[in-house]
């Protein structure tokens, strides 16, 4: 028995649309496959990325934490060593004053100056060739009355003692003289060679000064470090 042509017409169309229909949802379901694993790498691509970011960041944030500490560890590593040089400048500068003041307090003592004056003036004798002059502190001695007449000066002061070691001195030719500054101590003078010794406090202080501070110095490196 034959099937109708209008049924195998009709068979023939739903297979072809149950044909087209599985195709379509081959290619559909394909298709979404492909989206979600297009998605997929797209998400794990920019997690990937997000992870990067994060490492950079901590990173970054590390090395500048790292940095900050380092210059704060730097500006007290120069701020110690600032106080310590103040420290030390200033210390050498006391003991530099300290030795100043002594220095003045012994040559401003009567007893010493007359030592100075005494050793000076069997040292600096002058001679037919040479004139020499001695500048005094011009608070310790009468000028005028020392040159006019130096017989006359009261026994026992400094400007007696002058007179006694340096009587043959003014009759030679040899100048005594006041300074014009405050200082203590004496000036030696030797015209001819146009030479003048300073004995005053300030000259003796700089010179102990010159053997002194950089012993003192070498001591407060050891202490202070």
């Amino acid at each position: 028995m034959s099937v109708p042509k209008e049924t195998q017409e009709s068979s023939g169309v739903e297979e072809l649309i149950q044909r087209l229909r599985e195709q379509g949802v081959e290619e559909g379901q394909a298709q979404a496959n492909e989206l979600l694993e297009h998605t997929r790498r797209r998400a794990e691509q920019r997690l990937d990325e997000a992870r990067r970011e994060a490492d950079e960041i901590v990173r970054t944030a590390r090395q500048e934490a790292a940095q900050t500490r380092q210059a704060g560890q730097e500006t007290v590593r120069l701020a110690v060593r600032d106080a310590q040089l103040r420290l030390k400048s200033e210390l050498v500068e006391q003991f530099a004053n300290r030795v100043r003041r002594l220095v003045s307090r012994e040559l401003e003592d009567g007893e010493v100056l007359k030592q100075l004056i005494l050793e000076v003036g069997g040292r600096a004798a002058p001679t037919a060739e040479q004139r020499a002059g001695v500048l005094l502190p011009r608070d310790v001695v009468g000028l005028e009355q020392l040159r006019q007449a130096p017989e006359e000066v009261k026994e026992g002061t400094l400007s007696h003692f002058v007179a006694l070691v340096t009587k043959d001195m003014l009759r030679d030719g040899v100048e005594i003289g006041t300074r014009d500054d405050t200082s203590a101590g004496i000036r030696i003078q030797l015209v001819e060679e146009d030479l003048e010794i300073d004995l005053t406090d300030q000259a003796i202080a700089n010179l102990l000064l010159r053997h002194l501070a950089p012993r003192f110095r070498a001591i407060m490196e050891g202490i202070i470090q």
